[in-house]
């Protein structure tokens, strides 16, 4: 099924069961449903590796969304979405990937997980259900973004097995290596814009110049691809500024690597974002 197609389908039964769609996916959820990505999985020799195997080999799973991992003096996981348009089916998204891993990795694991901070960009669930499950939550945030203790991470997985392991991984490969490049005009734009952001917002005929396409051609094909340069150079920044801010770089270095045309300019956007100013989301991420 196309992708814009999966997102429709999951706009449509979140507005049928509204909150409680998460959950009761997760709950139907089995690693079997992964096909050899999960049996992967289950064999890798402890937590850390099983994250890192889901995240050399998620295009198995999702084409829309991208789990990497952030290093800190934490493990960060962070959600990001590979689209700008659909924020509904991208919320949902993160909210079911983060909530599998609180109510399903228990079950893998024998015990419960130890996370430090749970991040989403959606507001808060009116479904009660769903709020035991997700625990402590930052709502409205900048990402979407799990945090453990690194001690975690040498959890060992209980059905771990070296020799399985090898022959699952070798079999995924395989999957992986028949999966067609992303060659879509909307990951070659999203490049273009990283590359030309620190010069400000590039505009439509610079883009369609690098591409070699008529300005109204890439709007055209944009559209059919359910994006606009807006929301992707909008997309960009904020996931940039995620990644900034937890460095070391002076908040206007920040400002000036999105392409912001002022510190203050960055400073009405990230508080449009966040709700929060740029010094208080990077003073928390400290405080953890």
């Amino acid at each position: 099924m196309p992708l814009l197609g999966v997102y429709a389908l999951i706009e449509a039964v979140c507005e049928r069961l509204g909150d409680a769609a998460s959950l009761r996916f997760v709950a139907a959820f089995d690693a079997g449903d992964l096909d050899a990505l999960g049996f992967l999985l289950q064999t890798c020799p402890d937590l850390g590796a099983a994250l890192e195997r889901f995240v050399a080999f998620q295009q198995l799973y999702t084409d829309g969304e991208r789990l990497k991992r952030c290093r800190s003096a934490t493990t960060r996981w962070r959600c990001a979405t590979t689209r700008s348009g659909r924020p509904a089916a991208h919320a949902w998204m993160a909210e079911v990937t983060f909530l599998d891993f609180l109510v399903n990795g228990p079950r893998w694991l024998g015990r419960a997980l130890a996370v430090k901070a749970v991040r989403l960009r959606r507001g808060p669930p009116e479904d009660a259900a769903l709020r035991r499950a997700l625990g402590p939550v930052e709502f409205g945030a900048l990402c979407d973004e799990l945090v453990l203790p690194r001690a975690e991470l040498t959890l060992r997985m209980p059905g771990a097995d070296a020799a399985m392991h090898a022959f699952f991984e070798r079999f995924v490969r395989g999957q992986l290596s028949r999966l067609p490049a992303d060659g879509s005009l909307r990951a070659r734009v999203r490049l273009q814009v990283i590359r030309r952001l620190h010069r400000g917002a590039p505009t439509l005929r610079e883009l369609a110049e690098a591409l070699g396409l008529a300005p109204r051609t890439l709007q055209r094909k944009l559209q059919a691809e359910g994006e606009t340069l807006a929301g992707l150079v909008e997309a960009v920044r904020r996931e940039r500024a995620a990644e900034l801010l937890a460095g070391p770089q002076a908040l206007s270095e920040v400002s000036y690597l999105l392409g912001f045309s002022a510190p203050s300019a960055f400073f009405r956007a990230f508080r449009r974002w966040t709700g929060e100013t740029p010094e208080g989301y990077r003073a928390r991420l400290r405080g953890q």
